[in-house]
């Protein structure tokens, strides 16, 4: 990339600017799109840092530290800050124990500004996790970043050179709506398109509903359902079962085998097992 991105610090963006930095990325994202097979095997599922047990990639539970760059699995983080808190109650006298990193073993930020510089730092790194939220920051106006679209977009867009799945769908979002740019439903569908070939299960659902629904290109939808759905996302699989079981009324069923349902429901729950364990399951509620 050149220099190392100034991730967080003040810079007057206009929407020109911006502009311009998208359509660059349009350009680059399309030899990416190009050729590719978006029906391929989906990237492997990353791990927790600290349990190794996978991390969802549908569902929330996962937590960032800014301390190391890790992403661990929230039953980890709840079961290391439960672990130092009883050594805490049991210590009578002395120095209590900070809260620390489950990994790094770094002690937690006492303030949002401490967690801000941390986060700058690495996107300093060329982190691309670290990109994306701090396009969220931005976004939301926390952590001590003001509220500012045109520079949540600007970090999504340096996340996205760095390979993030995630940004695309954020980006795609702003332009299903019109917020912080313009209203542009080709190019949305687009970075959707670019995610679900990095990974991202909600991009290729609703890449499959805009097929099915409004293209009406249903086997299409449903091949991408089917994709989703085997990576253990609900509603794909809901929405192929809707199918299958209308018997006609709705368009697709012949797309859909008893057999491949069959499949579908235990390859489904596999993958929604494989990203359990008892400690997740433990502190659920939680997350």
């Amino acid at each position: 990339m050149g220099k190392k991105a100034q991730a967080g610090k003040p810079k007057k963006l206009t929407p020109k600017d911006v502009g311009k930095r998208l359509n660059a990325l349009a350009k680059n994202l399309e030899e990416e799109l190009k050729g590719a097979d978006l029906f391929a095997p989906l990237p492997p599922t990353e791990d927790c840092a600290i349990c190794f047990v996978p991390i969802s990639p549908i569902k929330s539970g996962r937590m960032y530290k800014t301390c190391c760059g890790k992403e661990i699995c929230w039953a980890c983080y709840k079961e290391n800050k439960e672990s130092i808190n009883k050594q805490n109650e049991e210590k009578s006298a002395g120095k209590k124990l900070a809260l620390t990193c489950p990994f790094c073993r770094e002690p937690n930020p006492t303030a949002d500004e401490e967690e801000f510089a941390r986060l700058q730092a690495r996107c300093l790194q060329n982190d691309h996790i670290a990109f994306a939220l701090m396009g969220d920051l931005y976004r939301d106006g926390t952590f001590k970043a003001p509220k500012d679209d045109l520079k949540a977009i600007d970090c999504w867009i340096q996340a996205i050179e760095l390979g993030s799945a995630g940004s695309c769908a954020r980006i795609a979002e702003g332009y299903n709506e019109g917020k912080g740019v313009a209203f542009d439903k080709g190019r949305a569908f687009f970075l959707m398109k670019i995610g679900a070939l990095r990974g991202e299960i909600v991009a290729r659902y609703n890449i499959g509903r805009s097929e099915y629904h409004t293209f009406g290109n249903h086997e299409i939808g449903i091949r991408h359902w089917k994709i989703a759905a085997e990576a253990g996302h609900q509603d794909s699989l809901n929405n192929l079962r809707d199918i299958y079981n209308a018997d006609g009324k709705v368009p697709g069923r012949e797309f859909i085998t008893k057999e491949y349902l069959d499949f579908a429901y235990r390859a489904c729950h596999e993958a929604q097992m494989e990203v359990t364990s008892e400690e997740r399951e433990k502190h659920r509620s939680e997350e």
